[in-house]
């Protein structure tokens, strides 16, 4: 039995356990098996043959839809205001721009130009 004091009332409230006398409130005994020893916590475990990954798939993308139709809209031909083609998609566009941007002096383009590899020729 568990006994609570009230300090408001100065009474004692008496908290009965589901076994009774152990002392606990869910009846368990947990003490009865050792650490990792527990039926409970043994019972999944199955090891995985040598050399196989236990997620062979790897973590899945998180952003994988977005990067799908980031990808798709990429492909497109860019048309300007007039309706008319440009004759080049939207990561051709990008890929001029950058080296646009680098060709004017932007010293972040030609660190990420030089980074990448681009420049070694």
């Amino acid at each position: 039995m568990v006994t609570k004091k009230n300090r408001s009332n100065e009474k004692n409230i008496s908290l009965i356990g589901v076994k009774g006398s152990d002392n606990t409130f869910t009846g368990n005994n947990e003490n009865s098996f050792e650490r990792g020893k527990h039926p409970n916590s043994i019972k999944n475990l199955k090891p995985f043959p040598k050399g196989i990954s236990g997620n062979p798939m790897g973590k899945p993308h998180k952003y994988k839809k977005l990067a799908d139709a980031l990808a798709q809209i990429g492909d497109e031909e860019i048309i300007d205001y007039n309706g008319d083609s440009q004759g080049i998609s939207y990561k051709e566009g990008i890929l001029r721009k950058i080296w646009l941007k680098a060709n004017h002096g932007d010293y972040k383009f030609i660190q990420m130009l030089a980074f990448l590899g681009c420049l070694d020729s």
